[in-house]
């Protein structure tokens, strides 16, 4: 298998990657941060191939995923796994900070997916992961441009799989809990108001075997879904908003 991660230098990216590569797959990983896909390609041997690129940069990242699909011939996967998350306040959310956080979270993964479709496309056989956040499906206060993000993030994945079905194309939204990574260590910051579920983690590592999984075809009858991993203490929240919304295209993972 040929994968693609994006993200891929550092927290649930780079656990996608160890996991991806201990499972005999082939993955190219796209960051910004040069040093850190270094040394996770000395650290991952010949499997993984790290090609550094900011995805907001939409023309850079197509050349970087173009260059790529010609190189192997094909791409079996993409994990559109880079993003970023921060708890502000509506007040303190600026139209410039809604704008970035949307440029990172769903620009950038539709701008992979458009310049990896054809490809895609004559492959037959190709899966696309996009990573969002159980923020998509029960957002608390300070996440109105972080849930709004992820919410249209979702909706990628569901026109991507009804566009891509009949050329055997499946998208997946996977939407972890919190993650135990240094992006959530420095999220919440004081006055925002405390959330059930919050001090209850994921390893990083517990994403990424799901994310294998569904590349590896396990999953394909829950194409175009949210497959929702919450921690332990926030299960029972999300079977809640299951059982109030149903028909809504959810599973739990836990």
């Amino acid at each position: 298998m040929i994968a693609i991660v994006t993200g891929a230098s550092t927290g649930i990216g780079a656990a996608i990657a160890k996991q991806l590569v201990k499972s005999g797959h082939t993955v190219v990983g796209i960051a910004r941060d040069i040093e850190m896909l270094d040394a996770l390609a000395r650290a991952l041997g010949e499997k993984f191939i790290a090609r550094p690129c900011d995805v907001t940069d939409t023309v850079a990242l197509t050349a970087v995923l173009r260059q790529c699909a010609a190189d192997f011939g094909r791409v079996d996967l993409l994990v559109n796994n880079a993003g970023t998350a921060k708890v502000m306040t509506i007040e303190q959310t600026t139209p410039e900070e809604f704008r970035a956080m949307h440029e990172l979270n769903v620009v950038a993964p539709a701008a992979a997916i458009h310049a990896l479709w054809t490809t895609l496309k004559s492959h037959g056989d190709a899966r696309i992961i996009n990573v969002s956040s159980l923020a998509q499906l029960d957002p608390f206060p300070g996440f109105f441009a972080y849930a709004s993000s992820k919410s249209a993030l979702h909706l990628l994945t569901v026109v991507a799989n009804a566009e891509g079905e009949p050329h055997g194309i499946r998208a997946f939204t996977v939407a972890p809990g919190v993650v135990d990574t240094p992006l959530h260590r420095a999220l919440v910051p004081d006055g925002i108001p405390a959330v059930d579920g919050l001090s209850s983690t994921l390893a990083p590592g517990d994403v990424a075997k799901m994310i294998v999984e569904i590349a590896e075809g396990k999953h394909d009858s829950r194409a175009g879904w949210v497959l929702a991993m919450p921690a332990p203490a926030a299960v029972a929240a999300v079977r809640r908003w299951v059982i109030e919304h149903p028909g809504g295209g959810v599973e739990i993972i836990s």
